[in-house]
């Protein structure tokens, strides 16, 4: 009842609710588990765009929904919605829309929080959070890190109890991101045994801002390179190319890289990828010697940002 009465309390709000002993439902371990576990997640932040659920964070959904029937859950987001970083659009998040104002389903949130990070019976901090490969949860004001395993305050949301801000506080979902093992569902939670190295995902080059699409497992991590800026005295439409520079758009994508394309071409900017605006970028492929695929991949960008770099 303690971390329940935490998590409330932050957001401000008066929720009275039952710990998960008292007839709330808990998330269960599968049979079967290892006695290794994992250590707990790395970091890795989204670099590539393909929003689509990976099968360990759609299985995630599903295990919460199954456990909760009064509650669901989404994270397909088109790449850049929120204009930041998100790993949602790689595949590896989940949002589980549970609201803390809900009596119900704030005891639902306190027993999915306890149950995975409880220690399990050998001692092992964070057991489930690790066996999942979560790498940080967000719900009711607060964010938990795998980086250091702490609850910290988020974005100052514990000055903002209005219900307006309930979404970008996550008081009406809680939010999970997951590593690369977990989102593709090799951590021991699924698998019944864990992976032998980490997996790091795709690496963005060093003259582009995003990466192209996941391929294999990369045991090592990225180099780290200072985010890629425009030149001086470039003019909207080369911002907007910088700024989503690298990502793996194929016919029939959404989101703000398309829209950015779309700027460049001077078509209608509906940041859909539809069949005109894939007509336009085949021409200007073909126009650069590049294959008429219709996908804009990091050749493709590259052309762009020259054409539509300042003249001196």
């Amino acid at each position: 009842m303690t971390l329940l009465a935490t998590i409330t309390t932050s957001a401000g709000l008066v929720v009275t609710a039952a710990p998960s002993s008292a007839g709330v439902p808990s998330l269960k371990v599968p049979a079967g588990m290892p006695r290794a576990i994992e250590p707990l997640a790395a970091y890795v932040g989204q670099v590539a765009c393909q929003p689509a659920f990976r099968s360990g964070t759609r299985a995630l959904g599903r295990l919460l929904v199954s456990t909760y029937p009064n509650t669901t859950f989404g994270g397909n987001y088109d790449c850049g919605t929120d204009s930041s970083q998100s790993e949602h659009y790689e595949g590896r998040a989940v949002d589980w829309m549970n609201s803390v104002r809900n009596k119900t389903q704030a005891a639902q949130g306190a027993s999915v929080i306890n149950f995975l990070l409880a220690t399990d019976s050998y001692g092992t901090t964070f057991a489930n959070a690790r066996r999942l490969g979560i790498m940080y949860i967000i719900w009711n004001n607060r964010i938990w890190g795998s980086w250091d395993g702490k609850w910290e305050p988020y974005n100052n949301c514990a000055s903002t109890p209005a219900v307006s801000s309930d979404n970008a506080c996550h008081r009406n979902h809680m939010h999970f991101s997951l590593s690369w093992n977990g989102a593709l569902g090799r951590t021991s939670f699924w698998s019944k045994h864990v992976a032998a190295t980490d997996d790091y995902g795709p690496c963005r080059a060093r003259d582009l801002n995003w990466s192209g699409d996941y391929g294999t497992s990369r045991p090592t991590p990225c180099p780290r390179y200072p985010k890629v800026a425009a030149p001086a005295g470039s003019s909207a439409v080369m911002r907007a190319l910088v700024s989503y520079s690298g990502a793996t758009i194929f016919p029939g994508m959404s989101g703000r890289p398309v829209s950015a394309v779309q700027q460049a071409f001077d078509k209608p900017v509906t940041g859909h990828y539809d069949s005109a605006t894939v007509a336009a970028m085949n021409r200007y492929k073909k126009a650069h010697h590049l294959s008429t695929n219709g996908i804009i991949d990091g050749r493709t960008w590259r052309a762009l940002l020259v054409t539509y770099e300042p003249k001196v």
